[in-house]
Protein backbone atom coordinates (compact mmCIF):
# COMPACT_ATOMS: atom_id res chain seq x y z
CA UNK A 1 0.00 0.00 0.00
CA UNK A 2 1.67 3.07 -1.51
CA UNK A 3 0.44 6.62 -0.13
CA UNK A 4 1.66 9.05 -3.08
CA UNK A 5 0.12 12.49 -0.90
CA UNK A 6 1.33 12.54 2.52
CA UNK A 7 1.58 15.58 4.50
CA UNK A 8 4.07 15.28 7.91
CA UNK A 9 2.30 16.89 10.18
CA UNK A 10 2.32 16.33 14.03
CA UNK A 11 -0.90 15.13 14.21
CA UNK A 12 0.16 12.24 11.67
CA UNK A 13 3.23 11.54 13.27
CA UNK A 14 1.06 11.31 16.38
CA UNK A 15 -1.22 9.28 14.43
CA UNK A 16 1.26 7.05 13.40
CA UNK A 17 3.15 6.66 16.50
CA UNK A 18 -0.32 5.15 18.09
CA UNK A 19 -0.76 2.52 15.76
CA UNK A 20 2.40 1.47 16.10
CA UNK A 21 1.91 1.39 19.72
CA UNK A 22 -1.43 -0.37 19.37
CA UNK A 23 0.56 -2.68 17.16
CA UNK A 24 3.25 -3.71 19.68
CA UNK A 25 0.77 -3.81 22.47
CA UNK A 26 -1.69 -6.36 20.75
CA UNK A 27 1.59 -8.39 19.82
CA UNK A 28 2.67 -8.30 23.55
CA UNK A 29 -0.78 -9.58 24.65
CA UNK A 30 -1.07 -12.57 21.91
CA UNK A 31 2.48 -13.30 22.77
CA UNK A 32 1.30 -13.75 26.57
CA UNK A 33 -1.90 -15.74 25.52
CA UNK A 34 -0.11 -17.77 23.26
CA UNK A 35 1.85 -18.84 26.09
CA UNK A 36 -1.34 -19.44 28.09
CA UNK A 37 -2.19 -21.36 25.30
CA UNK A 38 0.37 -23.57 24.74
CA UNK A 39 0.45 -24.54 28.75
CA UNK A 40 -3.33 -25.57 28.59
CA UNK A 41 -2.82 -27.66 25.26
CA UNK A 42 0.29 -29.44 27.26
CA UNK A 43 -1.37 -29.99 30.92
CA UNK A 44 -4.54 -31.22 28.69
CA UNK A 45 -2.16 -33.56 27.13
CA UNK A 46 -0.81 -34.78 29.89
CA UNK A 47 -4.30 -34.84 31.53
CA UNK A 48 -5.17 -37.37 28.38
CA UNK A 49 -1.53 -39.56 28.86
CA UNK A 50 -2.87 -40.17 32.90
CA UNK A 51 -6.41 -41.11 31.98
CA UNK A 52 -5.48 -43.46 29.11
CA UNK A 53 -3.26 -44.70 31.99
CA UNK A 54 -5.74 -45.22 34.35
CA UNK A 55 -7.91 -47.12 32.24
CA UNK A 56 -5.44 -49.28 31.26
CA UNK A 57 -4.52 -50.37 34.36
CA UNK A 58 -7.93 -50.79 35.40
CA UNK A 59 -8.65 -53.25 32.34
CA UNK A 60 -5.57 -54.69 33.51
CA UNK A 61 -6.97 -55.04 37.12
CA UNK A 62 -10.19 -56.63 35.88
CA UNK A 63 -8.89 -59.80 34.05
CA UNK A 64 -12.30 -60.16 31.66
CA UNK A 65 -15.92 -61.01 31.81
CA UNK A 66 -14.72 -64.44 32.95
CA UNK A 67 -13.19 -64.06 35.92
CA UNK A 68 -15.27 -64.77 38.69
CA UNK A 69 -13.43 -62.71 41.08
CA UNK A 70 -13.49 -59.29 38.68
CA UNK A 71 -17.57 -60.20 38.62
CA UNK A 72 -17.78 -60.49 42.38
CA UNK A 73 -15.78 -56.78 42.89
CA UNK A 74 -18.42 -54.92 40.01
CA UNK A 75 -16.56 -55.59 36.83
CA UNK A 76 -19.37 -54.85 35.13
CA UNK A 77 -19.85 -51.43 36.11
CA UNK A 78 -15.66 -50.81 36.34
CA UNK A 79 -16.43 -51.95 31.92
CA UNK A 80 -18.81 -49.25 31.63
CA UNK A 81 -16.73 -46.87 34.04
CA UNK A 82 -13.41 -47.41 31.75
CA UNK A 83 -15.40 -46.97 28.20
CA UNK A 84 -16.61 -43.66 30.31
CA UNK A 85 -13.31 -42.55 31.02
CA UNK A 86 -11.77 -42.99 27.30
CA UNK A 87 -14.77 -41.62 25.88
CA UNK A 88 -13.76 -38.22 27.96
CA UNK A 89 -9.88 -39.00 27.09
CA UNK A 90 -10.53 -38.22 23.81
CA UNK A 91 -12.96 -35.67 23.86
CA UNK A 92 -9.65 -33.84 26.00
CA UNK A 93 -7.42 -34.81 23.37
CA UNK A 94 -10.08 -33.60 20.47
CA UNK A 95 -10.15 -29.63 22.93
CA UNK A 96 -6.47 -30.01 22.81
CA UNK A 97 -5.52 -30.64 19.35
CA UNK A 98 -8.71 -28.01 18.31
CA UNK A 99 -7.11 -25.41 20.78
CA UNK A 100 -3.53 -26.08 19.28
CA UNK A 101 -4.85 -25.54 15.48
CA UNK A 102 -7.37 -22.91 16.12
CA UNK A 103 -6.01 -20.92 18.35
CA UNK A 104 -1.88 -21.58 18.54
CA UNK A 105 -1.65 -21.79 15.00
CA UNK A 106 -3.65 -18.14 14.46
CA UNK A 107 -1.70 -16.28 16.96
CA UNK A 108 1.44 -17.31 15.93
CA UNK A 109 0.23 -16.11 12.48
CA UNK A 110 -0.45 -12.76 14.22
CA UNK A 111 2.46 -12.26 16.38
CA UNK A 112 5.02 -13.52 13.37
CA UNK A 113 3.40 -12.08 10.42
CA UNK A 114 0.39 -9.89 10.30
CA UNK A 115 2.29 -7.69 13.21
CA UNK A 116 5.32 -7.60 11.26
CA UNK A 117 3.93 -6.46 8.25
CA UNK A 118 2.31 -3.32 10.44
CA UNK A 119 5.10 -2.39 11.18
CA UNK A 120 7.29 -2.55 7.87
CA UNK A 121 4.20 -0.78 6.52
CA UNK A 122 5.06 1.87 9.26
CA UNK A 123 8.59 2.18 7.69
CA UNK A 124 7.49 1.96 4.41
CA UNK A 125 4.99 5.03 4.59
CA UNK A 126 7.99 7.19 6.64
CA UNK A 127 11.61 5.18 6.73
CA UNK A 128 13.33 7.98 8.06
CA UNK A 129 11.52 7.59 11.76
CA UNK A 130 13.03 4.72 13.15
Amino acid sequence: MHFTNLDDTPMFRHQLQCLEESAESLRLRSVKFYKGCRKYTEGLGEAYDGDIAFVSSLENFGGGHNDPHFVALGGPVMNKFTIALREISTFKELLRSRVEHMIDDRLLQIVNVDINEVKVSYFIIWPSSS
